[in-house]
């Protein structure tokens, strides 16, 4: 009974760290206004049309597990419902949110009922 409780202990201040760190790292290179604003995306569209197009399965696969880390750390997925559907179209955006935003949840639901 200690040890799970150590063991429970030991995983919630590492999850308070990499949120403390992702938040403190996403923060020094974004502003709230990038993200309210379709101009960040508008800024870089060239670079992500390339990227997506020299390897969709593989971009899909890194949007995906984006989609799962960002909703896991921070609960919500307003910037992902744009990013999606603005890189890889109605389709096939729809489908990565989809899944990714729901893998994402699930995860962050088995989290928060393993601690609470």
């Amino acid at each position: 009974m200690n040890n799970t409780k150590n063991i429970k202990i030991i995983l919630g201040i590492t999850y308070i760290l990499i949120i403390s760190f992702f938040l403190w790292f996403f923060f020094q290179n974004f502003t709230i206004q990038d993200f309210t604003s379709y101009e960040l995306i508008k800024e870089n569209r060239e670079t992500l049309e390339i990227i997506k197009n020299k390897n969709i399965i593989l971009s899909s696969f890194l949007f995906f597990i984006g989609t799962v880390v960002w909703v896991l750390l921070l609960g919500f997925g307003s910037p992902i419902f744009l990013v999606g559907g603005f890189i890889f179209g109605k389709w096939l955006g729809t489908f990565l949110v989809i899944f990714g935003l729901s893998s994402g949840a699930t995860l962050l639901y088995i989290f928060v009922n393993f601690f609470f």
